[in-house]
């Protein structure tokens, strides 16, 4: 008698991955994160540990930092690993020199959301980071820029008393975002 192989995907005997939660500056809620599977992702806040709203979109990845305002109605992520932008294609026998931080400043490193995925706010590196690109440490196709994370020196990005998250860039220097 043949007895049928089942063959399933790598991802059905994975346990899902989460980022890291934050907690709001209040302290009253706290946001993640949840891969379940590849392109298969789910914001989950909480308010006082109790589930409070899922968003079922990948707005990020496990490795992005996640921050929700005070009233959990909307959140920054933070790109720690941003995906390098393609560099300008030059045509012409004289190429014209690139600006400073090309390719990089282009790239999309902070995103406010609503807690309906809609988008309210985007962010470039160059809006954070003007003059020091030799301290980004480029990886190819991707690229760290934050204080704290991914074996840089300093502190950790954050949420402040006054409902903001602040962090510090490579350059370094230190910045707020509003909810």
């Amino acid at each position: 008698m043949l007895v049928p192989l089942l063959v399933l995907p790598l991802w059905a005997h994975a346990t899902p991955h989460e980022s890291t939660a934050h907690a709001s500056s209040n302290g009253e809620w706290s946001i993640q994160l949840v891969q379940t599977a590849p392109e298969q992702c789910r914001v989950e806040a909480t308010r006082d540990a109790d589930p409070a709203w899922t968003l079922e979109h990948c707005v990020g990845t496990v490795d992005d930092l996640l921050f929700i305002s005070n009233d959990g109605e909307r959140f920054w992520v933070l790109s720690v690993l941003p995906r390098t932008p393609p560099r300008p294609k030059q045509k012409g026998p004289k190429p014209k020199p690139l600006p400073p931080g090309a390719p990089f400043i282009s790239a999309q490193v902070a995103t406010l959301f609503d807690r309906k995925g809609n988008v309210l706010a985007e962010r470039t590196l160059g809006e954070f980071l003007k003059h020091r690109f030799d301290k980004l440490r480029d990886l190819g196709s991707h690229f760290c820029w934050l204080e704290g994370e991914l074996g840089v020196p300093g502190r950790r990005p954050r949420t402040t008393d006054a409902n903001q998250v602040e962090f510090e860039t490579v350059e370094p220097k230190t910045f707020r975002l509003d909810f």
